[in-house]
């Protein structure tokens, strides 16, 4: 099997998370994130990006493509503290509780960065499937977080993760 191909593979034995950035207008961006090799590697399997859906009707519709998906029971999922209705509405969809993490936003991205970084085997810590367009081409863009300038929705669902999730055991 080819290597690259192996990396990407969904494994239904290992914890598997979301990373949500709420929105309306704004993108709705959620991620299928998989901690491997007992976590020191990370893969963002999958995306959903959608604007103009209720929370209510993108937890519906996050249900539907995970299941489509074949993914296996949620492990956590964690998102945008700053909207504690949202997260509320989104638990009780998902049966999960949706937990905000409370590092500051520059801590979060220099986790995003941290994961970033090639390891000694040439690869990143972070590998990021080619499905998940929006979020690779946020990356591309991202310096900073800067509130309301530049599209960066897919890339807070990544560092929600990463200030919620607790590393490698």
């Amino acid at each position: 099997m080819n290597r690259n191909l192996a990396v990407f593979a969904y494994r239904p034995d290992g914890e598997l998370y979301l990373g949500v950035d709420f929105g309306y207008r704004n993108p709705f961006a959620c991620l299928w994130i998989q901690p491997i090799d007992q976590g020191e590697r990370v893969l963002v399997l999958d995306e959903y990006y959608q604007r103009y859906r209720t929370t209510a009707e993108n937890g519906r519709a996050l249900l539907q493509l995970h299941q489509a998906s074949g993914y296996g029971r949620l492990t956590g999922a964690f998102c945008d503290p700053s909207d504690p209705e949202k997260r509320a509405v989104l638990s009780e969809v998902l049966g999960l509780e949706v937990k905000a993490p409370r590092r500051s936003v520059e801590a979060g991205q220099e986790l995003v960065r941290r994961w970033l970084k090639v390891q000694p085997d040439g690869l990143p810590g972070l590998l990021i499937h080619h499905r998940c367009k929006n979020l690779i081409r946020e990356l591309t863009g991202y310096l900073k977080h800067e509130p309301g300038q530049g599209e960066h929705h897919a890339v807070d669902a990544l560092r929600y993760f990463f200030a919620g999730w607790d590393g490698p055991n």
